[in-house]
């Protein structure tokens, strides 16, 4: 009887110490385990032991969770790089500058201020205003020239496309200038090289509204083209020239290369977010380029949110 009471107290025994080994193999099998059959992590970690918590843990977590995700600064809606920036000023942001200009020899010098505004993101105007400065004229050229997006972020964000209108009066001769209409167009290379046409001021249409010296009133059509070149964030250069100028009415077709080969080199220094200074060296290659060598230096400063 004893023996038999000491068996069943063995079984016993070794029943209690199975089921402890299972109940502690459990959790460790069921947290390496990997979900099947539609199986969820919450599912798994439902399983899994409970940690008691350790001083400090929340202030940790909660430390690496800010460390982990900086904020990211917004964008600029007017960059520093040129060749990145909308060819409309934003709405609200106002432009404010100033070039002078001369000849090779400082016989011929101007003034340029000119301003400009962001009526909305996708329309602007600019108005520039010139005058003589050798003589100290300040009767001069009063110009209005009104840009209202065409295209913005096509072509994989590479084009753009602004329709400009520029036309004004010149108060010395009290006449006014020749209506300018054109495509200001801008395709992006990469993030460095662009394209660009038909920038404020060359407009591929140009239709004389009176009489210029020659008793005529000139139309024509012409094809500018640039290339512009980023090579630092706050470094642009841009190449100008004009491929051809088709005579439509009392002007003259020119081609590039026969009868002529303007080139225009430009500079601009984003010297700080709100201010450019740029510089600029004009000849023509096909027409006595030291003589008609000309330069101009200037600046602009934006007001606003950039």
């Amino acid at each position: 009887m004893t023996r038999s009471n000491d068996r069943t107290i063995a079984s016993i025994h070794c029943a209690l110490a199975t089921l402890s080994a299972i109940a502690w193999a459990s959790p460790a099998i069921a947290s390496d385990a990997v979900p099947r059959d539609g199986a969820s992590a919450a599912n798994l970690a439902a399983t899994a032991p409970i940690e008691p918590a350790r001083p400090g843990a929340d202030d940790a977590a909660a430390h690496a969770t800010t460390t982990a995700a900086p904020e990211v600064a917004p964008s600029s809606r007017y960059p520093r790089a040129v060749i990145a920036r909308p060819l409309t000023l934003p709405a609200q942001l106002g432009m404010l500058g100033a070039d002078t200009s001369a000849n090779r020899d400082f016989s011929a010098m101007a003034g340029a201020p000119i301003l400009g505004f962001g009526i909305t993101d996708a329309l602007e105007v600019q108005v520039p205003y010139a005058f003589a400065t050798k003589e100290l004229e300040l009767k001069g050229t009063l110009n209005v020239d009104v840009g209202g997006m065409v295209l913005r972020g096509a072509a994989g964000g590479k084009l753009e496309a602004i329709a400009r209108v520029r036309g004004g009066y010149n108060l010395l001769t009290e006449t006014t200038t020749p209506l300018m209409i054109g495509v200001h167009v801008q395709y992006n290379l990469t993030d460095t090289l662009a394209v660009i046409s038909g920038v404020p001021g060359s407009q591929q249409l140009r239709i004389a509204l009176e009489d210029d010296a020659t008793l005529g009133q000139p139309v024509d059509l012409s094809l500018p083209i640039g290339v512009g070149y980023q090579p630092a964030s706050t470094l642009y250069l841009q190449l100008d020239t004009r491929l051809l100028q088709l005579d439509l009415h009392d002007s003259a077709t020119v081609v590039l290369g026969a009868d002529a080969t303007p080139l225009t080199l430009t500079a601009v220094y984003n010297l700080l977010p709100a201010l450019d200074l740029q510089a600029a060296l004009a000849t023509d290659l096909s027409n006595e380029p030291g003589d008609s060598l000309s330069f101009l230096v200037g600046a602009r400063y934006y007001a606003g949110a950039l």
